[in-house]
């Protein structure tokens, strides 16, 4: 069996660190080129996309919390007019209203109010805000499931 020695390790650890460096410093370098141009580009205030505020009163509900009433609102899903769901929201901080910022255009806000599920349309308009009342969810007609497509 062969046994080498420390020197005889350390020159052999020495020469493959060398041939390592010269082949990363010879052969896999690329030369980077710096081009000109006589135009350079410009940057302008950015245009932000239209949007609105759509706020949802839901309906409230109380759960007892060691006796202590905590008054929520329900969730709420926001459909397209197609019948495509948007999203699903909710406040989880309490009972005040949801507000969300959506593009503009006309939307279905569907939420459970008497234990039943409601549909309200909104219409949501650049830069204004569009209030669906808890009222307006008490009064609105059932929901009743979109066609499939």
């Amino acid at each position: 069996m062969k046994e080498r020695t420390y020197s005889q390790t350390k020159k052999a650890v020495r020469r493959h660190t060398v041939r390592a460096l010269l082949l990363l410093a010879l052969g896999l370098s690329s030369p980077v080129h710096a081009t000109g141009s006589a135009q350079l580009p410009v940057v302008g205030p950015q245009v932000p996309s239209p949007q609105g505020i759509l706020t949802v009163y839901s309906e409230r509900y109380v759960v007892l919390d060691s006796d202590a009433p905590m008054f929520f609102r329900r969730p709420f899903e926001l459909y397209s007019t197609e019948g495509r769901l948007v999203s699903t929201y909710n406040n989880s901080l309490g009972d005040g209203p949801i507000r969300i910022v959506v593009p503009p255009g006309q939307y279905l806000t569907v939420s459970e109010s008497h234990w039943a599920r409601r549909t309200v349309r909104a219409e949501v308009e650049n830069g204004r805000e569009t209030v669906v009342s808890e009222e307006l969810l008490e009064e609105a007609p059932l929901f009743s499931s979109f066609s499939s497509r």
